[in-house]
């Protein structure tokens, strides 16, 4: 088993070009160059893998078959950090029983599992990478473009994305924040299986029920919103429609403000309140290189708070 630790950041082709001769002025790069992705994604008909919060995926890439089973985990901000098991396989269908029996659920029945499994959708890409050292540290820095595919549903993947290979995860943040100053980004919310799913009619993004408290229920109703803002943006095309959704977004924003004020963090409570001030004027500040920087400080100060990287790894 691993834990991913992984910033995802949305990136249009038009605008990747510039990513190398970027990632070399952080570091020393090697060019892994480019290879074809073609993954699989299986769950079965009442949905047990996503009810469980687990991602079931085979990958084939290089002429070999590859099986993960990715576990529930913590999102903050750009951060995703989820315990991944990564096997060889024998072709496009996972095998359950070659998993580790204590990733199971307390009386699964992976047998069962195994037969009822079905291929829900796929993604398939071009996937670009690079390994970046960068002072005590080595970070694999990758740009996907291609597709989720649902059906006859298809949607675009444009994906740069900074997952930490060993030693201090702080580079990871520095060369994100240089990034984000220097390339027209927006932090990832969604990853390729979520978006698989929305995609396939199987899940929904649905606005929080309740008034969100703490840091974490705002983030997560903030970044609901936005992702909300941009797939209906793209579904129906005018931006005015959305307004609402941005008077959501101030609020959450005003409400991370807040928690921030009660933490003694002012200055991050300041950019919170400016934030949400442009969005109820109907400002979209997704797109800011100053929303984006607040998003990354606010997941370092989340890491510290929770704990989730330890030892080499710690901030």
């Amino acid at each position: 088993m691993s834990i991913e630790l992984e910033l995802k950041f949305l990136l249009a082709p038009a605008d990747s070009h510039p990513l190398p001769v970027l990632l070399a002025a952080s570091g020393t790069i090697t060019d892994n160059g480019p290879a074809a992705l073609l993954n699989a994604y299986y769950d079965t008909p009442d949905n047990w893998f996503r009810r469980h919060n687990m991602g079931l995926r085979t990958r084939l890439k290089n002429g070999r078959f590859e099986q993960t089973i990715k576990l529930a985990g913590q999102q903050h901000g750009a951060l995703q950090a989820r315990p991944e098991f990564n096997l060889p396989a024998a072709d496009i269908v996972p095998e359950l029983t070659a998993f580790p029996a204590e990733i199971w659920p307390a009386d699964t029945d992976v047998q069962a599992l195994q037969q009822q499994l079905t291929e829900i959708f796929r993604t398939d890409f071009i996937r670009h990478s690079w390994q970046l050292a960068c002072e005590d540290s080595v970070l694999d820095v990758v740009y996907d473009c291609g597709e989720v595919i649902a059906g006859k549903k298809t949607e675009l993947i444009a994906e740069l994305e900074l997952e930490l290979l060993s030693g201090s995860i702080n580079p990871l943040f520095r060369v994100a924040e240089q990034l984000i100053n220097k390339l027209p980004l927006r932090t990832g919310w969604l990853s390729k299986a979520a978006r698989g799913y929305l995609l396939a009619d199987i899940q929904q993004l649905t606005m929080p029920l309740a008034e969100p408290q703490g840091l974490i229920a705002n983030l997560s109703a903030l970044q609901t919103v936005e992702a909300l803002y941009y797939r209906r943006l793209a579904a129906e095309s005018e931006a005015s429609q959305q307004l609402p959704l941005l008077k959501q977004a101030s609020r959450y924003l005003q409400g991370l403000s807040d928690e921030l004020t009660a933490l003694q963090y002012k200055s991050y409570s300041a950019q919170a309140e400016a934030l949400a001030g442009q969005l109820q004027q109907g400002v979209v500040v997704f797109s800011q290189p100053l929303y984006n920087s607040f998003l990354l400080a606010l997941t370092v100060l989340l890491l510290q708070q929770s704990g989730v990287v330890t030892g080499q790894e710690k901030l």
